[in-house]
């Protein structure tokens, strides 16, 4: 591959991990804040909103508000890791955990493999994010 080749590569590279950035930022957007108290197709068990899912997987309240600062926290930090790599590296790694814990609790209550999907697609897209800088960082 030439030189020039390369390079061009690597930019489709850089712009494709950006917008899976943009795209991670968005979706904790949109779930911890605008359909926070919304029905989705993706709640776990019968629950409409955030607190109802959380209490189905009996998990306190405290516990659901902890988990929408951490979320809402590493989707901005998905955002400024586009100009400090350190931050889009801590958030896929701590997005990738959280998405997780995520699917542990829907196989807990049983939930149908549909609503599995969104937090299993989150969370490898917030790995692929980890994995693009991971090597960038240690060495």
């Amino acid at each position: 591959m030439a030189d020039k080749d390369f390079v061009r590569f690597l930019s489709m590279v850089d712009w494709l991990v950006v917008s899976l950035q943009l795209l991670v930022a968005f979706a904790m957007l949109d779930v911890w804040l605008i359909r926070y108290n919304s029905p989705g197709f993706s709640r776990g068990g019968d629950a409409k909103t955030m607190a109802e899912e959380f209490r189905v997987y009996g998990l306190p309240d405290w516990f659901r508000n902890l988990i929408r600062v951490l979320k809402l926290a590493a989707g901005g930090m998905m955002v400024l890791g586009i100009w400090w790599p350190e931050c889009a590296l801590i958030s896929g790694s701590s997005l990738s955990i959280m998405m997780i814990g995520a699917m542990v609790m829907h196989f807990k209550v049983r939930d149908p493999i549909y609503k599995v999907l969104p937090s299993a697609f989150f969370g490898l897209v917030s790995f692929i994010v980890f994995w693009n800088y991971f090597p960038n960082q240690i060495l």
